[in-house]
């Protein structure tokens, strides 16, 4: 089943085992005194509940693995609250997929920034949340156990691109946000790190793991991918319809499940999803044309891709240069 992440009530069975454990693994970090709350200043459970409040619980399969909350803290201002997950789901990026989650809800609930706290015991939780976008702020509440306060704006930040990939029928399928980088003769060039949250759909956020760019072309069906080193995957290139620019905030183009991908290793250059491509054609009724001209600009870009014809030789590499 994988990962889900859904809005529950803060006091059901599932969510004080989560905050009870959260609560121990607290005491143990900040063991201030014999009580089992050490460190942890009490809160009322009925503030992580909606319409102001979010509690959030995630599940691996049917096993819950991680939870987070959020309170109001003014009309514009949300605070992010008892963000865990437990030892066996670490390293997973699963609290970073909880934050956005929580950040996408809180946009939703009209706030328009987060702030939060927490204390110089718990540097995974700062290195999370600064490489998530917040910024150091002055002390906002009094909490004696902190020595962290942070701040992110939830609104989009000058340069930010929505950048969208719809399937034939309309749906979403995968979205994020980067950060416009520039323009050469072969497109625009945007950018992302490996913190940057990706969606399939309303699916849970997921991250690539490395930086990467995104070239969304002058001219051509396709939108390229090109990761930085470790990652396995040197070039990821959707053939799609030509992108569509809404304004310059905005790329949206048509998945047509047709990839071609140069492995980092070896730089083996590969067609896939022929199969995916073949049952979606019928599935979503993919006229002639566009079946067509699919088939046609991948045999195109396995060419260029293979001869290492620009923008598929080193053009990337200035662009992955500037997210250093």
């Amino acid at each position: 089943m994988g990962l889900r992440i859904v809005v529950q009530d803060p006091d059901d069975a599932v969510s004080r085992e989560l905050i009870e454990e959260y609560l121990a693994d607290i005491a143990v970090r900040y063991p201030v005194s014999n009580t089992r709350t050490s460190g942890a200043p009490p809160m009322d459970v009925a503030e992580l509940r909606a319409p102001s409040g979010a509690w959030l619980v995630a599940y691996d399969g049917d096993e819950p693995v991680g939870c987070a909350g959020m309170r109001r803290l003014d009309d514009h201002t949300a605070e992010v609250k008892r963000v865990f997950v437990r030892p066996a789901g670490r390293g997973r990026n699963l609290a970073r997929a909880l934050m956005a989650e929580l950040e996408d809800l809180a946009r939703v609930r009209g706030y328009r920034r987060m702030r939060l706290d927490t204390g110089d015991r718990q540097p995974e939780a700062v290195r999370l949340y600064l490489t998530g976008g917040y910024r150091e702020v002055g002390d906002y509440n009094g909490n004696p156990y902190a020595r962290h306060w942070l701040e992110k704006d939830l609104g989009p930040q000058p340069g930010d691109v929505r950048v969208v990939a719809r399937k034939f029928d309309g749906r979403l399928h995968w979205h994020a946000v980067m950060r416009r980088l520039g323009e050469d003769r072969h497109g625009v060039w945007l950018g992302a790190t490996r913190h940057t949250p990706w969606r399939r759909g309303t699916e849970p956020a997921v991250f690539i793991p490395a930086t990467h760019v995104v070239l969304i072309p002058y001219e051509g069906e396709w939108v390229a991918a090109f990761n930085a080193a470790p990652h396995r995957t040197e070039l990821y290139i959707d053939v799609s319809d030509r992108p569509v620019w809404h304004g310059t905030a905005e790329v949206v183009s048509v998945d047509l499940d047709l990839d071609v991908v140069r492995r980092r290793a070896d730089g083996e250059v590969l067609l896939l999803d022929e199969d995916e491509f073949a049952e979606h054609t019928v599935a979503y009724g993919y006229p002639d044309e566009v079946v067509a001209g699919a088939l046609r600009t991948a045999e195109e870009l396995l060419a260029a891709v293979r001869d290492k014809r620009e923008p598929f030789g080193d053009a990337a590499q200035a662009w992955l240069a500037k997210m250093d």
